[in-house]
């Protein structure tokens, strides 16, 4: 999803705007970890909220938690496709083994 130049980017961003961060390549790598299954635009989305917040200091587990609501919300965003048959909701998920709608709305969005 998110890509390491993508990453370096958002850090890169964010250095300009809070110098205190002193960011290492261990920490760098670390923190590439944690963020590489979001997205870039809510990794992005999140530092500019947190900048446009007027925070003074940037808060990495603040940032995560915020990223990682911004992914969660991308997932409602997107429609989901029509069923294939029109007997419902319940039908489609069956049929598509998906547990519920939020399994059918994640597994959708990581497919397009």
């Amino acid at each position: 999803m998110l890509s390491k130049k993508e990453f370096i980017t958002c850090l890169d961003w964010a250095n300009v705007r809070w110098p205190n961060l002193d960011l290492t390549k261990d920490s760098v790598a670390s923190l590439y970890d944690d963020y590489k299954n979001f997205s870039y635009s809510s990794l992005f989305k999140a530092l500019n909220l947190i900048y446009k917040n007027g925070d003074s200091y940037l808060s990495l587990p603040k940032l995560y938690k915020l990223t990682s609501d911004l992914f969660n919300d991308e997932f409602l965003i997107k429609a989901l496709p029509s069923p294939k048959e029109k007997n419902g909701l319940k039908k489609y998920l069956k049929e598509n083994n998906f547990k519920n709608l939020k399994d059918a709305i994640k597994y959708n969005n990581r497919r397009s």
